[in-house]
């Protein structure tokens, strides 16, 4: 167990603070990374500036979009530059779909995935095809270079099944992922790599993450939902990476979604998740009686109008078991710890 070395108030339990990031003047970012140097960070240091990527990946201050130099002002922070905004259509990055950034240096790179946005329909429909299905194995030229991926058949072992919605959201800017990974593969063999998200976002950089062997590679999800069937995460613990680092604030309802089954496991099994006091227990994991209580608790606790009435989600209360999946209690949680 880790002890939180401050306590940082919480932002409130509304409706505002689950769909939204803080607005400007409420939260600085990489503000507590500073004094962590990623490259030789311990797993809560880097853990810090992968929070901050994957909540700035929304880029907005509360539900206001940020413009293209606020967005770059904040990569800046890190003393990283905007290299790239990925996304499904190239005139206009917050266009409905997947979005990322990728944020480098010459010592390390971090690749942010945009998670679930309210007002996006196209990602609701991602989250909600929950279908599993068939996720071919890809294998890098050699585990350093990232080069060209192979479909490899496996004609005599069971499939690698994962969620449909996450498979198809990811597969729609995958071209773009690959290139601009392999790209930087190559000018900086040796850099580490740091794929991240929350929530959707999680899920995309656990499902990127499955599909490189890199030994300098790894992710750090928050808040992330179940992706894939026990072989999935058969998958996920052989890659030999530096390992997938999956965060849970408290009762956060993504993170027992879908419930575990014979069909959908966490990968890896055990996360780390904090307590209702902020304290983060490193070997924790989610079964199934405590994620049918969640969901429960959630849809008891959700205000039957919350879309009739979108300006007022600041004052609208939200169930505990989502307002815990509010990406800015993850990077507050983890800078109290660091």
């Amino acid at each position: 167990m880790v002890e939180p070395k401050r306590h940082t108030p919480l932002l409130n339990g509304s409706l505002k603070n689950l769909f939204f990031p803080p607005e400007e003047a409420e939260y600085q970012y990489f503000l507590a990374a500073a004094g962590h140097a990623f490259p030789g960070a311990d797993y809560l240091g880097r853990a810090s500036w992968a929070a901050d990527a994957a909540m700035l990946s929304y880029a907005r201050y509360g539900a206001r979009r940020m413009d293209d130099d606020e967005l770059a002002d904040n990569v800046r922070l890190t003393g990283l530059t905007l290299r790239a905004k990925i996304g499904e259509d190239p005139r206009d990055w917050n266009a409905p779909g997947t979005q990322a950034f990728l944020a480098t240096s010459d010592d390390f790179a971090i690749l942010a995935f945009r998670g679930t946005e309210i007002d996006d329909p196209d990602d609701g429909c991602d989250d909600l095809d929950i279908l599993l299905v068939p996720e071919p194995e890809y294998s890098g030229s050699s585990a350093t270079v990232l080069g060209h991926l192979a479909l490899v058949e496996h004609l005599f072992t069971a499939p690698c099944l994962v969620h449909r919605g996450f498979q198809s959201a990811l597969n729609r800017v995958w071209d773009q992922v690959h290139e601009h990974l392999s790209r930087y593969r190559r000018e900086r063999p040796d850099a580490e790599i740091c794929l991240t998200g929350h929530s959707l976002g999680g899920a995309l950089a656990l499902l990127t993450y499955s599909r490189f062997s890199d030994t300098k590679m790894s992710a750090f999800t928050f808040g992330c939902p179940r992706v894939g069937d026990v072989v999935f995460g058969r998958r996920v613990s052989a890659n030999p990476g530096k390992g997938h680092y999956r965060f849970v604030n408290s009762d956060d309802l993504v993170a027992h979604v879908p419930p575990e089954s014979a069909l959908y496991r966490h990968a890896p099994p055990a996360g780390y998740r904090f307590d209702a006091a902020g304290r983060l227990d490193t070997a924790s994991r989610e079964e199934l009686p405590a994620d049918l209580a969640a969901v429960r608790r959630a849809l008891q606790g959700l205000p039957a109008d919350f879309r009739s009435h979108p300006e007022a989600l600041g004052q609208l209360p939200a169930p505990p078991c989502l307002v815990d999946h509010s990406v800015a209690r993850y990077c507050m949680r983890i800078a109290d710890c660091v």
